[in-house]
């Protein structure tokens, strides 16, 4: 647990020197559910634009974080996505768009800044106010990525959702695979083991999700 705090209080640091910076960008993955419902994660997943992205490698840099990873993505948006990791903490930034290779869709930045919020992520020991996309394109980003772990998200923020506006976002990249994603989110809400496993992934041991308003999410369709 401590180890974990550490990773945490590391993100959390690097986080308030890019807010502290006034730098534009959208947390999005693990962090964002966080705002909503507290779970561990040793990575956070930021969205900039490509004009910004110098601003942040110094920060990063200068924080002690090395890059590891950087690669071209095939999507609308031509993203790139580059890794900067320190003692196991790592930072992903997303270029211009958010993709997923699952479905092979795309989010672009505006999009994305423009179905956002400002809200406060409350950690173990840190807090940080940052921006995050709303929880019904949080919902569809989890949709198109479409692991367990995403359906443990979903079942973390589903609870007083709008249906329509999900359904808004959802409609894009690889139908095929996206309605595989969900019947297979279905099919996971409605095993008996489900619950054990979201309680065993989130900090807070308090259970008010709506599994009814997730079955609705899993029973959308365009």
């Amino acid at each position: 647990m401590e180890e974990l705090i550490k990773k945490e209080n590391d993100i959390f640091e690097i986080l308030q020197k890019f807010l502290s910076s006034n730098l534009d960008f959208i947390l999005v993955g693990g962090y964002a559910v966080s705002a909503f419902k507290h779970r561990f994660s040793v990575d956070a997943d930021i969205i900039v634009k490509s004009e910004d992205l110098f601003k942040f490698e110094s920060i990063l840099r200068k924080e002690g974080f090395k890059k590891t990873i950087t690669k071209e993505l095939e999507n609308i948006y031509s993203s790139k996505f580059v890794r900067y990791e320190k003692e196991q903490a790592s930072v992903d930034i997303l270029i211009d768009a958010l993709a997923s290779r699952t479905t092979n869709s795309s989010f672009g930045y505006e999009l994305v800044f423009d179905n956002s919020i400002k809200r406060k992520i409350i950690g173990i020991e840190k807090e940080v106010t940052a921006r995050i996309p709303t929880k019904e394109l949080l919902i569809v980003m989890k949709l198109h990525s479409g692991r367990l772990t995403d359906f443990r998200d979903i079942a973390a923020l589903a609870k007083d959702t709008d249906l329509e506006l999900i359904k808004k976002f959802l409609f894009i990249g690889n139908l095929k695979v996206l309605k595989e994603n969900l019947s297979k989110l279905h099919k996971t809400v409605n095993d008996k083991n489900f619950i054990d496993s979201f309680k065993g992934v989130f900090v807070e041991k308090k259970f008010d999700i709506d599994l009814e308003q997730v079955k609705k999410i899993s029973e959308l369709r365009k």
